[in-house]
């Protein structure tokens, strides 16, 4: 009882921590998040599983939209000297659901909102996929096929907008289970996407990883911590380095 409080404690305080971030970035461009999904272990072959949570990732059309004139500094594109910067990076609520097929392969699919009060306010996105699961409970692979599209549909002047991004993502999550209950894993993920913004349609690359640890207790409950970098890279020259984290609840 007292470690499922311990647990309960900790959810409440990474939902918290992120709720508090986000509080500041209403009214943004798509977030891309990735990896889109992370399958970690063999998963639940019985049940479909629920997860909600918040997760960080670039704004793919900040370089397009930050070298337009008349922009102010604060809203100008200024890539690797302001990695957290709102314009090029953000928070957004994420709900996915997955939904198993057989024991080794699973569906994914899921939406964001880039801020709740009390409905999510543009961007919003829809992301689709499919993981197949390799090895044993222990030790395995779960390489992921998914696609995604996002808008905040031209809606008032975001941060690092307007933009609508349509893209597909491959990962492979590596993950390990120490101990009953505890998942860890390792995913790279890399993405392709085209941006549409300012009357601009631009091919983006989105790539790098993600640590990722998974505490299941009660037969049904879950919290998943995850963090790493990435690159994204838009049009011909622009990239720069983009922190990733994420906090999510299941059952």
């Amino acid at each position: 009882m007292k470690q499922e409080a311990a647990v309960k404690r900790l959810c409440a305080a990474g939902v918290g921590l992120w709720g508090a971030a986000v509080v500041g970035l209403t009214g943004c461009a798509p977030t891309a998040m990735g990896p889109m999904v992370m399958r970690m272990g063999p998963g639940a072959p019985d049940r479909n599983v629920m997860q909600v949570g918040m997760r960080s990732g670039p704004r793919l059309s900040a370089p397009i939209a930050g070298t337009q004139g008349g922009l102010g500094t604060g809203n100008s594109f200024r890539g690797n000297e302001s990695s957290f910067s709102t314009q090029q990076w953000g928070v957004a609520f994420d709900a996915a659901l997955t939904v198993p097929v057989s024991e080794r392969l699973h569906l994914h699919t899921g939406l964001q909102g880039e801020f709740l009060l009390p409905i999510p306010l543009p961007g919003y996105g829809l992301y689709a996929g499919a993981s197949y699961y390799v090895g044993s409970e222990r030790l395995g692979l779960a390489p992921a096929l998914s696609l995604r599209g996002a808008s905040d549909f031209g809606v008032g002047t975001p941060r690092g907008g307007p933009g609508t991004i349509f893209g597909a993502e491959v990962s492979c999550a590596l993950t390990m289970q120490p101990e009953k209950n505890v998942s860890i894993g390792l995913v790279p993920f890399a993405s392709w996407h085209t941006v549409a913004s300012h009357g601009r349609n631009e091919q983006a690359l989105y790539y790098g990883g993600v640590v990722a640890a998974r505490i299941s207790w009660g037969g049904k409950n879950d919290f998943e911590l995850s963090g790493g970098f990435g690159r994204a890279k838009v049009g011909k020259g622009v990239s720069w380095n983009v922190p990733i984290m994420g906090a999510r609840g299941g059952r």
